[in-house]
């Protein structure tokens, strides 16, 4: 081989030399290894707050010698453990125990370890602290510890600092006062819904137990207690109309609700469901009041529906609780669910027998078939009916409420009020034609005796003061149910009474003097009677007024005809509420306690139609044919109305038409 041969390879040698050390200089990593990042698997809702069961993760900037590795990590205090990997990156320490609660670790990554390539790592040490949750605790409640006024219908909420064990922890609540409760969790909350309200004015401890847990198994260092108080039951509701179970209620009629003292319109929203679905508005009234000078108090909540109610349907009423009192917010009602049944409107009362009833909660007027089925409520008023008056065809009612009196016809559905603003109107006594209605009326600011007036219906006729006294005293709406059971007319029965022809009438004056009044001219002629015991009625048999009262020369009342424009005849018979029919048969009330319905034919002898010794009869009158007679009774030991009853003018058939009412009348 020459020497140029020679020289030439050495030189390609060399060459392949330096590629080489250039290659492995470029290939090979020399960069050491570093830790990333360390972290908690498990947090306390902070990077640096550690589950008791959370593992430690130590992410590292390349692959990393594992044995090495975990050669140099420590935790401080020692905690014994194991390491797993997830890939060559990623060492995780698993503590062999639950780590304690409240305690901090330092754990550190020192220097020294190397990659996969030899590299040794040269930065750190690399330190993470951090501290272990402390035992669960409650952050918040609602309501709050020590709420007061709490309404009965609320839920209760428990909110922890973590997730809780739902199982352990629910079986760790308890409420005392016991209240059974549905739970429902959301992350760290649950909130307890009580199957039924709470009580009123009741202080409750809601209770969490030291057995309940975390999701790692750590129990509260001692039971959590919170106590609150529910707001107090200061507002009672008093009556509901219509009233629980009642049936035959108006379809135009409004349910309403009377409190015993004045209600917070802004608390009722929402609180009043009706089923089957009524669309409708709530309102706050007051009742009506007829005592002069008083300030009325909303009192009464109001659902009136927009549409008429289907007749014969039963309809269910949820007042829930949280109606508040006006004057005092803090207090508030108890809800109350109640049901009633519809009745069906009609045209006419032809053959219908009327009465007043306070089975729907307040007494209104009602109608029912003479066999006394099919009852059904005619009125819609929130104070008693005292007294009504109904035209012979059965299609005009007047009647009187609150010291109001209203007036409609049959299928109408609103009546109208002939009361002034400054008046109060009683003892409405119809026209026979229905074109004018008497009353009697008292000024609305102080209560004086303006006496008796004759109003218009339908008209641009003016009213006319007829008789300067005579009107009932005020306070009707307080009465209660009316006109009681006493063995007189009560204080605002409509007594006065106008002829068929509608010229006459004859009206009781405020001193209890009888007159007879020229309804045209306002004329006015003593009749020489006084002190009417039981209504004045015209009997066009007789072509006079028929009524019991007293004249100048005797002490004890007598019957009599007041012939128009004639002075007065005494009858032969009669007695306590004198009635006559067409046939020109007497009907009244004999005895004193008991009393009983007697009729008198012509000139034959009375005949006493009942002969009950516990039950005494009350207001009666006769069927349009003459041949029935429909009355009310009450117990002699007192107490409610014993109900309408009829019987036959011979004593016949005696037998209950209602179990309640007073003022019956039979309509032709």
């Amino acid at each position: 081989m020459s020497r140029r041969t020679v020289e030439l390879v050495g030189r390609i040698v060399a060459v392949v030399a330096l590629l080489l050390i250039l290659a492995n200089a470029t290939l090979v990593d020399r960069v050491p290894p570093a830790v990333q990042g360390i972290s908690l698997s498990r947090t306390g809702g902070d990077a640096h707050v550690g589950l008791t069961h959370a593992t430690v993760d130590v992410q590292f900037t390349k692959a990393v010698d594992q044995a090495s590795a975990q050669l140099h990590f420590r935790i401080v205090p020692n905690v014994a453990g194991t390491f797993s990997w997830d890939g060559g990156r990623t060492m995780i320490f698993t503590p062999a125990q639950k780590l304690p609660v409240a305690t901090q670790f330092v754990v550190t990554v020192s220097p020294g370890y190397h990659d996969v390539d030899g590299n040794v790592a040269t930065q750190g040490p690399t330190s993470f602290t951090f501290q272990t949750v402390s035992l669960p605790m409650l952050v918040s409640s609602s309501p709050a510890a020590g709420a007061t006024d709490v309404p009965v219908g609320a839920t209760i909420t428990l909110t922890f600092d973590r997730l809780m064990d739902v199982g352990a922890t629910q079986a760790a609540i308890g409420i005392v006062p016991t209240v059974p409760f549905r739970a429902a969790w959301s992350g760290s909350s649950v909130t307890l819904t009580p199957l039924s309200p709470l009580s009123f004015g009741t202080t409750y401890a809601v209770t969490v137990s030291d057995q309940a847990a975390d999701t790692d198994g750590n129990s509260p260092a001692a039971p959590i207690v919170v106590q609150f108080s529910t707001v107090s039951a200061g507002l009672g509701l008093v009556r509901v109309v219509p009233a629980d179970g009642s049936a035959g209620a108006p379809v135009y009629g409004a349910i309403a609700m009377l409190f015993d003292g004045p209600v917070d319109p802004t608390s009722v929203d929402g609180l009043v469901q009706i089923t089957p679905p009524t669309p409708g508005q709530l309102r706050v009234e007051a009742l009506p009041d007829d005592v002069p000078g008083a300030t009325p108090v909303p009192s009464v909540l109001v659902f009136q529906p927009s549409q008429p109610l289907a007749p014969h349907t039963t309809y269910t009423v949820e007042l829930a609780d949280g109606v508040r009192r006006a004057d005092d917010p803090r207090e508030v009602a108890a809800g109350r669910t109640w049901s009633f049944t519809t009745g069906a409107p009609t045209d006419t009362l032809q053959n219908q027998v009327v009465f007043l009833s306070a089975r729907s909660g307040v007494q209104n007027l009602w109608a029912m078939n003479p066999d006394g089925t099919n009852p059904r409520q005619l009125t819609d008023e929130l104070v008693p009916v005292t007294a009504y008056d109904v035209t012979a065809d059965g299609r005009r009612v007047v009647y009187a409420a609150g010291g109001v009196v209203s007036t409609f016809r049959m299928g109408d559905a609103t009546p109208t009020v002939l009361t002034p603003a400054g008046a109060f109107d009683y003892a409405p006594r119809l026209v026979p034609d229905g074109s004018a209605v008497l009353v009697g009326r008292r000024d609305r600011a102080t209560g004086g005796d303006e006496g008796v007036w004759l109003l218009p219906i339908d008209s641009s006729a003016q009213p006319r003061q007829i008789l300067a006294t005579g009107a009932p005293p005020t306070g009707s709406a307080a009465s209660g149910t009316g006109n009681g059971d006493s063995l007189t007319p009560g204080p605002w029965t409509s007594v006065d009474a106008v002829s068929t022809d509608g010229s006459t009438a004859l009206v009781r004056t405020g001193g209890g003097s009888i007159v007879e009044v020229d309804l045209a001219t306002g004329a006015a002629s003593a009749t020489g009677l006084h002190d009417p015991v039981g209504p004045i009625q015209w009997s066009d048999r007789e072509q006079g007024f028929v009524v019991e009262a007293q004249d100048g020369l005797h002490t004890t009342p007598a019957a009599w005809v007041v012939p128009i424009g004639a002075p007065p005849r005494q009858l032969s018979g009669g007695g306590a509420w004198l009635a006559a029919s067409s046939q020109g048969a007497l009907l009244w009330l004999s005895g004193t306690d008991p009393q009983h319905v007697t009729v008198q034919s012509g000139s034959g002898a009375p005949l006493a139609l009942t002969t009950s010794a516990i039950l005494s009869d009350r207001e009666p009158s006769f069927s349009p044919a003459g041949d029935l007679v429909v009355f009310a009774r009450v117990p002699t030991s007192g107490g409610a109305s014993a109900g309408i009853w009829e019987v036959r003018t011979d004593g016949r058939d005696l037998g209950q038409l209602s179990p309640d009412g007073t003022q019956p009348r039979w309509l032709p």
